[in-house]
């Protein structure tokens, strides 16, 4: 069978780069990034605001196949970010090829495609998934700036608790956000989850006007938020001095 991933043309369109190595984005692992482009959500807080619009063919296919081939022997797995991954219609073709090589696959997403999620988990497409909860559910239109998306984010949660796959939650403590009184309320929703990361917000190249300007939560607080949390899952605190 002739591999996808080894092929003329990257799986999908919306493949925008790639970082050679990274330990950061696959905790404990040694991972190769993949950057996909597009993302329905407009939160105030993203790090990424330039990965929010559909972008084509500027990655380094050709590139990223000869790393991988090169690099095998140490790289542990794959990274698939975004932007927002499960809004790319070829994610699947693109998992599927890395599957074929043998090539762990980790993917981070916001959790609005439940029914993506469910045929990744379901077609054992994915060896780890992060999923970002923004905020608490009546908060969930501010902080994404879109309609109706709660529901659909309880739902991959759902699916995630229930799964085999490794797995964490995460939530970026923008202030105008989540109050950190908010942070065992989310915990609350994630019972049975592997593990949940506050993540501290960074101010600089946010998207939304004036949140250069918000200043982050202190780390002894987010600290002592997360032990309130550890009450309902295993809860560290990512970012913070």
């Amino acid at each position: 069978m002739t591999s996808k991933l080894f092929g003329r043309n990257a799986p999908t369109r919306l493949l925008v780069g790639w970082i050679p190595a990274t330990m950061l984005d696959w905790p404990g692992k040694v991972a190769t990034t993949l950057v996909v482009s597009g993302c329905e959500f407009r939160c105030p807080f993203c790090q990424n605001p330039r990965l929010l619009w559909e972008e084509s063919g500027t990655a380094d296919w050709d590139g990223f196949v000869e790393h991988v081939r090169a690099k095998r022997s140490w790289l542990d797995g794959v990274v698939v970010t975004g932007g927002e991954p499960t809004d790319d219609p070829d994610l699947p073709s693109l998992l599927a090829a890395l599957a074929e090589e043998g090539v762990p696959a980790k993917l981070d997403t916001n959790g609005s495609r439940p029914d993506v999620l469910a045929f990744l988990l379901a077609e054992q497409l994915v060896d780890y998934v992060c999923l970002d909860v923004k905020a608490t559910a009546s908060r969930y239109r501010d902080a994404t700036g879109r309609e109706g998306v709660a529901d659909a984010v309880a739902e991959s949660i759902r699916l995630l608790v229930r799964s085999h796959v490794e797995h964490e939650f995460r939530t970026t403590v923008f202030p105008r956000s989540v109050a950190l009184e908010e942070l065992p309320a989310i915990a609350s929703g994630l019972v049975g989850g592997r593990l949940y990361a506050l993540q501290q917000f960074r101010p600089s190249a946010a998207l939304g006007p004036g949140t250069a300007g918000v200043r982050p939560y202190c780390s002894a607080d987010l600290r002592s938020a997360a032990r309130r949390c550890a009450s309902y899952l295993p809860t560290i605190v990512r970012g913070a001095a």
